[in-house]
C-alpha cells in the first residue's frame, strides 16, 4: 500500500541533493552565488548591562533566496542554527528563533517552513560583571535554496564586541534575571503596580493620569484626611485676615508642600528600582506590612488609637506664614498614611519597576494635585466651608468601612505568602465577613449607604474566589510540540488582568467552543523570582503577566499572535481565527 507523502519526501531530499551536488558545476547559464555570500549577519546588543546582555542576530539574505527555518518541515532538512563559541565564565541562554514561513517550491510538494529577505535570532548571555568578555562570536549554519536549486549548506562567522555594545533600556523582550522591572514581579505589591501599568498599555497615558488624579481626590473621603480640610482651610482663613487671594496662596503654598513631598516620594522609589522592588518581593516585609494595615484597621474600630509622635505632629501641625503653609504640606502625609497607604504601595511599586524618575515625579505629582483640590476649591470659596457635612457619628461609620478596606488590603498582600489554598481564600474571606458585619452593624450610616459598601465589597469579594478552568492544564513542558497546536497563558495569583482575563475571555462560550481543539496550558508565574519561573520566562521571552501565546503542533510561536494584557472576547476570537 503507497504511503502519502513518502514519495514526495523521497523526491524533495534527492530534488535537494542532486541540484545541490550539480549547482556548482552550471558554469555558463545561471551561476549561483558562494553560499557563504548567500546570508549576511550583523550582530549586536539589543540590551546590554553589567551581567549580561540580550545578542540579536541580524540575518540578511540575497534577494530570490531562502533557509530552512530553525524547525523545518521535514527532518531530512537542514535547520538554520546559531552557534556561540564557549567562553570561561560566560553562560548562553536558550536561542529565540522565529517562525518560519510556509511557502511552496517547485521541488517540494508540501509548503515548507523557511526564513527569506531578513530575519533575527535572539540569544541571552549572562557573565560575571567584574570580568565581562572582549567579544562574543560564534557562526550561523545553514542551507540556501532558492525556487530551482539547493546549494550546499554552509555557515558563516560573526563577532559582537562586548565593549562597544550600547547600555540601553530596550522595550523588547529581555531575560527575567537581567531585566530590573522583573524584581518587583512576584509579590501582591508588584500585582498592585502590574496593573498601573496594564493600565498604561491599554488606555495611554492620559486616561492613566486622570484615574490617579481621581484617586488623589476619593483618598480625600477617607476618615485621615477628610476632617482636618475644613480644619486647614479654616486655619488659613484665620491667617488671611478677610483677603481671599492671600488664604488661597496659602492654600497654594501647603498643595504645594504636599505635592513636594509625595513627588520626592516617587522620584526616590524609581531611582530605588531594584532595591524597592527586592524588598517588596521579600515574605517578611511583605508580613510586616500586612501587620502595619492590620494595626490601622484596629485602629479605624476604635481598638486602640494611633498616635503620631508628638515631634512630627508639631510639624505637621498649622504654623503661620506662607513657610508654615508649605511646611504643614510636607508633613500631611504623616497624619494621613493609616488611611492611603496601601495606594501609595501600590503606584510606589509601578514607579520603581519602571525606574522612570519623570514617571515617577509625574504620577505623584499628579495624585498630590487630587489630594489637594478641595483645599483649593474651598479657599477660593470660602462660603462653601459651612456646607461641608460635619464628622459625627457618620465618620464613625466610615471609619468601620476604611477598616475592612484595610483589612482586605491586608489580606491581599498576604496572598502570596500564605501558602494556597488558604492564600487564594484568603482575600474573598475577608471581604465576605467584612459585607456582613457591615449589613448586620448600624454604624451610624443609613441602610442605602451600608448596602451599597457591602455589595461593593461582595462584589470584588466573588472576582477574587479561586477557580480553576474546564480544559486548562499545568504547563509542561512535555505537552509543546507533541503533534497539537497548544495556548499557553503565562498568569500570576496577584495579577488582577489576569483574573479577567480567565473570567470574561475564557469562560466565553465561543472562545471554549474554538479553544476546544488545542493543548491548552497554565504557567503559573506568581514566584517569578523562582529559578524555575526566570527560566520559563527566558525561554518564552515573558516581559508581564497575563501573556497568551500561540503555538503549532511542532512546538513553534507564532509571534505576531502574542497576546499580552487584558483582551474581551470579541478581540480574542479574531485573534484566535489566526492561531494554529
Amino acid at each position: 500500500m503507497r504511503r502519502p507523502g513518502l514519495t514526495g519526501s523521497l523526491a524533495a531530499a534527492l530534488a535537494a541533493l542532486g541540484i545541490a551536488s550539480f549547482a556548482p558545476a552550471q558554469s555558463g547559464e545561471s551561476k549561483s552565488p558562494a553560499a557563504s555570500t548567500i546570508v549576511t549577519i550583523a550582530p549586536s546588543f539589543e540590551t546590554h548591562s553589567a551581567g549580561g546582555a540580550v545578542l540579536k542576530l541580524q540575518a540578511t539574505l540575497l534577494p530570490g533566496w531562502h533557509v530552512n527555518s530553525h524547525k523545518p518541515s521535514e527532518d531530512y532538512l537542514i535547520a538554520t542554527v546559531a552557534r556561540l563559541e564557549p567562553i570561561a565564565g560566560v553562560t548562553f541562554g536558550e536561542a529565540h528563533y522565529p517562525a518560519g514561513i510556509q511557502k511552496k517550491f517547485g521541488f517540494s510538494e508540501a509548503p515548507l517552513s523557511v526564513y527569506e529577505k531578513t530575519f533575527a535570532i535572539e540569544v541571552p548571555i549572562l557573565w560575571d560583571a567584574s570580568r565581562p568578555p572582549a567579544a562574543i562570536s560564534g557562526k550561523l549554519e545553514y542551507q540556501a535554496c532558492n525556487d530551482t536549486r539547493c546549494l550546499a549548506p554552509a555557515s558563516v562567522a560573526f563577532r559582537a564586541e562586548v565593549a562597544a555594545a550600547p547600555i540601553q533600556k530596550s522595550d523588547a523582550a529581555s531575560p527575567l534575571s537581567m531585566a530590573p522591572s522583573r524584581k518587583a514581579g512576584g509579590t501582591a505589591a508588584a500585582g498592585a503596580s502590574r496593573d498601573f501599568g496594564d493600565m498604561l498599555e491599554r488606555h495611554g497615558m492620559l486616561l492613566v493620569l486622570l484615574s490617579i488624579f481621581a484617586g488623589g481626590l476619593a483618598l480625600n473621603l477617607t476618615p485621615c484626611v477628610y476632617p482636618i480640610i475644613p480644619l486647614t482651610v479654616g486655619f488659613f482663613g484665620g491667617q488671611a485676615g478677610g483677603s481671599k487671594g492671600r488664604q488661597f496662596g496659602l492654600a497654594g503654598l501647603y498643595v504645594l508642600g504636599m505635592a513636594t513631598m509625595y513627588s520626592a516620594l516617587g522620584v526616590g522609589a524609581a531611582l530605588s528600582g531594584r532595591l524597592f522592588g527586592s524588598m517588596l518581593q521579600n515574605p517578611w516585609v511583605l508580613t510586616a506590612i500586612a501587620a502595619a494595615l492590620v494595626t490601622m484597621a484596629l485602629s479605624m474600630f476604635g481598638v486602640w488609637e494611633i498616635r503620631m509622635p508628638t515631634s512630627l505632629m508639631n510639624r505637621a501641625g498649622a504654623r503661620a506664614g506662607g513657610a508654615g503653609a508649605f511646611g504643614m504640606g510636607l508633613f500631611v502625609g504623616v497624619v494621613a498614611a493609616p488611611c492611603i497607604g496601601g495606594f501609595i504601595v501600590g503606584l510606589l511599586a509601578f514607579v520603581a519597576a519602571r525606574q522612570d524618575p519623570f514617571l515617577g515625579f509625574l504620577f505623584f505629582f499628579t495624585l498630590s494635585v487630587g489630594l489637594g483640590l478641595p483645599y483649593l476649591f474651598l479657599a477660593a470659596y470660602s462660603g462653601r466651608l459651612a456646607r461641608l457635612p460635619r464628622a459625627g457619628e457618620w465618620m464613625d461609620g466610615v471609619k468601620r468601612v476604611f477598616g475592612w478596606v484595610l483589612l482586605a488590603m491586608a489580606a491581599y498582600f498576604l496572598r502570596s505568602v500564605v501558602p494556597p489554598p488558604a492564600g487564594q481564600w484568603l482575600l474573598p474571606a475577608v471581604l465576605l465577613i467584612g459585607a456582613v458585619a457591615i449589613l448586620v452593624s448600624r454604624l451610624g450610616l443609613r441602610w442605602p449607604v451600608r448596602a451599597g459598601a457591602a455589595a461593593l465589597l461582595l462584589g470584588i469579594a466573588f472576582f477574587f474566589v479561586p477557580h480553576k478552568l474546564q480544559g486548562w492544564q499545568p504547563y509542561a513542558a512535555e505537552a509543546v510540540g507533541a503533534g497539537r497546536p497548544a495556548v499557553i497563558d503565562f498568569s500570576a495569583e496577584w495579577c488582577l488582568p489576569c483574573l479577567e482575563l480567565e473570567k470574561k475571555t475564557f469562560t466565553d462560550a465561543r472562545v471554549k467552543e474554538a479553544l476546544g481543539r488545542r493543548a491548552l496550558l497554565k504557567a503559573d508565574m506568581t514566584k517569578m523570582s523562582s529559578p524555575e519561573t526566570i527560566a520559563l520566562a527566558e525561554k518564552y521571552r515573558i516581559l508581564g503577566v497575563p501573556t497568551v501565546i500561540f503555538v503549532d503542533s511542532s512546538g513553534a510561536e507564532r509571534p505576531e499572535l502574542r497576546l499580552v494584557g487584558f483582551e474581551p472576547p470579541e478581540k480574542f476570537l479574531e485573534r484566535l481565527s489566526q492561531a494554529p
